[in-house]
C-alpha cells in the first residue's frame, strides 16, 4: 500500500493518469447501470438487456486490433484524448435517446461507445512505460489493475444511487463529464523526452505482430487457458448482470 502512495505522490504523470482512470471508470458504471436499467424498464425483457451487452462486447473485438495498430503509429496521447472526446459526445447522445424512447438507439450508442474505448484503454497501457520508471512499472501496473476492480464496486454502487435518486439524464451527463475530466488529465501530462509516439513501423509489421501474438497465445496452453478464463468470466459475469437486473426488477 505504501508503494502505491509513494508512486502517486512522486510521479505527477502517473498521478494524473490515475485520477483520470478513477473518474472515467466510475463514470462508465453510471452509463452501464443507466442503460441496462432503462432497457429493462422500457421492455421488461432480459433478451434485450443481453442484446445490449452483446452490442457492447462485439465492437471491442474489432476496435482492439485497430487501436493497437494506430497506437503503434500515431501520438498515443492525442488518440487517448480523441477517444475521450468522442465518448463524451456519445454519452450525451444517450440523453437524446431518452426523449426518443427507442430502444434500438441504446444498441447503436452502446456499440459506438465501446468501439471508441480501446483507443483509450490500450493507449493507457502503452504509455505506462513512458510515464513510470522501470523501478515504478510493476507498482504502476498493480495499482492500475487494483483501481479497475475497486471502481467496479464503487462505481456500481454510486451509479445505482444516482439513477434511483436523480434519474437517467444525470447518470449519462456525469458519464460524459467523466470523459472530459479524463481528457483534461491526459492533456496535462508532461511528454517524456521521446514523446508519446511509438517508434515508426510499417503497417504490414503491425498486422504481422498481431497475428504472431495470436499464434503465440494458441501455442502456449497456459497463456491460452488464462485468456479463456477471461472469456469465461466475461460470459458468466454478463449472464449474472442480466439476472441481477431481472431479479431486482421483480423484488
Amino acid at each position: 500500500m505504501q508503494a502505491f502512495v509513494d508512486l502517486l505522490r512522486n510521479n505527477r504523470n502517473y498521478r494524473l493518469t490515475w485520477f483520470g482512470q478513477v473518474v472515467s471508470e466510475v463514470g462508465d458504471h453510471f452509463n452501464n447501470i443507466a442503460v441496462f436499467s432503462l432497457a429493462l424498464g422500457n421492455t421488461g425483457s432480459g433478451m434485450v438487456v443481453s442484446g445490449i451487452m452483446l452490442s457492447r462486447a462485439v465492437p471491442i473485438l474489432f476496435a482492439g486490433p485497430l487501436a493497437g495498430v494506430l497506437l503503434d503509429r500515431l501520438d498515443r496521447r492525442r488518440l487517448m484524448i480523441a477517444s475521450d472526446a468522442v465518448r463524451a459526445v456519445i454519452a450525451l447522445l444517450f440523453v437524446f435517446a431518452l426523449g426518443r424512447e427507442q430502444t434500438w438507439l441504446l444498441f447503436v450508442l452502446s456499440a459506438l461507445l465501446m468501439f471508441a474505448s480501446p483507443f483509450f484503454s490500450s493507449g493507457r497501457s502503452a504509455i505506462l512505460p513512458a510515464i513510470a520508471t522501470p523501478a515504478e512499472l510493476h507498482t504502476a501496473n498493480s495499482l492500475t489493475q487494483t483501481t479497475q476492480w475497486t471502481t467496479t464496486a464503487i462505481g456500481g454502487l454510486l451509479a445505482g444511487i444516482a439513477v434511483n435518486r436523480f434519474g437517467y439524464q444525470w447518470a449519462f451527463a456525469l458519464n460524459a463529464l467523466s470523459f472530459v475530466f479524463s481528457a483534461v488529465c491526459i492533456l496535462l501530462l508532461r511528454p517524456p523526452s521521446e514523446g508519446f509516439r511509438a517508434k515508426a513501423v510499417s503497417s504490414k509489421a503491425g498486422w504481422h505482430d498481431y497475428r504472431q501474438g495470436l499464434a503465440y497465445m494458441q501455442s502456449i496452453p497456459l497463456i491460452f487457458a488464462i485468456a479463456m478464463i477471461h472469456v469465461g468470466w466475461a460470459t458468466g459475469g454478463g449472464a449474472a448482470q442480466v439476472l441481477f437486473g431481472l431479479f431486482g426488477d421483480r423484488v
